[in-house]
């Protein structure tokens, strides 16, 4: 039996707004042209999920599990709806919205750890390879910190720490405690 699907389940009208919208991984996945972002489109968008649960942050915005619309407003969200077109991801509605890659890279940081967790499986090399893409998580990530109680700002610059810019591959980092 296959797993994956000619008819995907659309992405619903929750999206239809730029404070509810695609986000997490799932945003990761829709094509850039800065060539950012995760590339398991296949995997997110078109294979059937045995439990029939999409990731926490695959919506992401107001009511929704992972919401940092209060720290970072509609910065970063943008009109998707060409960009679904192209990649032939059905969503129901007129619009739809997604996360650019960076905020989505900060909603999963930041969702994380005001959920209590930690954001240890977000590797931001995997996603940004130039610095200045990784400059603009950072930016994101330090405009939360005020928002953040002292607990959230120490996993925060951890976090930081663990994804720096520029980071030399072949020289220990004796900050970093694994």
């Amino acid at each position: 039996m296959s797993h994956f699907t000619d008819n995907p389940t659309p992405i619903l009208p929750t999206s239809l707004s730029p404070l509810i919208y695609i986000g997490g991984k799932a945003a990761l996945n829709i094509f850039s042209e800065k060539g950012t972002g995760d590339w398991h489109m296949l995997a997110t968008f078109f294979v059937k999920n045995p439990t029939g649960v999409r990731a926490l942050s695959f919506i992401s915005g107001e009511g929704c599990p992972t919401d940092t619309v209060w720290i970072f407003g509609d910065e970063g969200i943008y009109d998707c709806t060409e960009k679904l077109a192209y990649q032939r991801i059905p969503h129901e509605g007129e619009r739809a919205y997604a996360a650019s890659h960076a905020r989505a890279t900060a909603d999963l940081v930041i969702g994380w750890i005001l959920r209590g967790g930690t954001a240890n499986f977000v590797c931001l090399d995997d996603w940004m390879p130039r610095d200045s893409d990784k400059q603009e998580v950072y930016d994101l990530i330090d405009k939360a910190m005020p928002h953040l109680n002292d607990e959230q700002q120490t996993k925060a610059r951890e976090w930081l720490r663990r994804n720096p810019v520029d980071y030399d591959w072949g020289k220990p980092d004796p900050e970093i405690k694994i």
